[in-house]
């Protein structure tokens, strides 16, 4: 899969955002997680900016957490100028109506456990790879 996706989340999410970067890497995803790419010292958005643009696809995280989020509205709005696909995904119970109003258009997917979610992120990228 030669697509490089990037993460987008709140802080607060991280474990479980972390569980899901580890599956879908496991799944031969190339995953830029801020965690896991940002080193001691280095400037983070200049980073973000950086894996951004090199991105083909963002994953969104919604929750509770992210869903007011000003990181996730800049992550998302850069995106959506750059025509990247976007993969939302609600991990939380919230409701559709919380949404963040650029996300009601996309299809997404609602599931708790971070294994699976990156299974099936993984399937829908090389569905999409097929065609």
């Amino acid at each position: 899969m030669s697509k490089k996706i990037f993460l987008s989340y709140s802080y607060n999410d991280r474990p479980w955002v972390e569980q899901f970067a580890a599956v879908l890497e496991q799944e031969g995803v190339d995953v830029w997680f801020d965690y896991h790419d940002i080193s001691l010292g280095e400037d983070i958005r200049d980073r973000i900016q950086e894996a951004l643009r090199k991105s083909s696809v963002l994953v969104v995280f919604l929750s509770s957490n992210s869903v007011r989020s000003p990181y996730i509205f800049f992550e998302l709005g850069a995106a959506v100028a750059d025509n990247k696909r976007i993969i939302p995904i609600v991990i939380d119970e919230i409701e559709h109506g919380e949404l963040p109003l650029p996300l009601m258009k996309y299809q997404y997917l609602k599931e708790n456990s971070p294994e699976v979610a990156a299974k099936e992120v993984a399937k829908a990228l090389s569905h999409n790879d097929e065609r």
